[in-house]
């Protein structure tokens, strides 16, 4: 999608919207009108939604050169490992790179990319942008929340 996003930015590359892929079409979707320009046969200017749908067919837009993508993450519940401690295992798809099949809880926030600790607390928090009410970064709050029965999460950067 970054890859896309930076081709969009491109003002030399743009076409009108009717004859982008449906793929672009879905970026520009997902970044919104917001921040976007469109070229008005003269200049550029600040993009506004059409009057029957957000992008007109015939409108050529550019995605804004500072716009930034909202950071995608993945969570990873932390677990007891085979020899009791706490920690998270490496998956299948290793998206942060882990280096151990199991990695003891006060390596985790060395790891690149990590961000924070989180615990559930009910539906509709969790993934909820950069941060939320239940994140926080003190390994010596995650045994306490899983003693409390909740499950915990360290979240990373993808």
């Amino acid at each position: 999608m970054n890859e896309i996003i930076e081709k969009l930015k491109d003002k030399n590359y743009v076409r009108p919207f009717g004859l982008m892929t449906p793929e672009e079409q879905e970026c520009f979707r997902k970044v919104g009108i917001k921040s976007c320009e469109t070229y008005n046969q003269a200049y550029w200017q600040q993009a506004v939604g059409g009057c029957m749908f957000e992008y007109d067919q015939d409108c050529t837009y550019a995605i804004k050169p500072d716009y930034q993508p909202e950071p995608e993450y993945v969570d990873w519940e932390i677990v007891k490992g085979n020899d009791n401690f706490l920690g998270i295992h490496r998956r299948i798809f290793n998206d942060p790179p882990i280096p151990f099949s199991f990695t003891h809880l006060h390596c985790v926030p060395s790891l690149s990319g990590f961000n924070c600790f989180w615990h559930d607390e009910g539906p509709g928090i969790a993934g909820k942008g950069y941060m939320h009410k239940n994140s926080f970064w003190s390994i010596g709050l995650v045994s306490p929340k899983k003693a409390e029965g909740k499950k915990v999460y360290a979240r990373f950067r993808k």
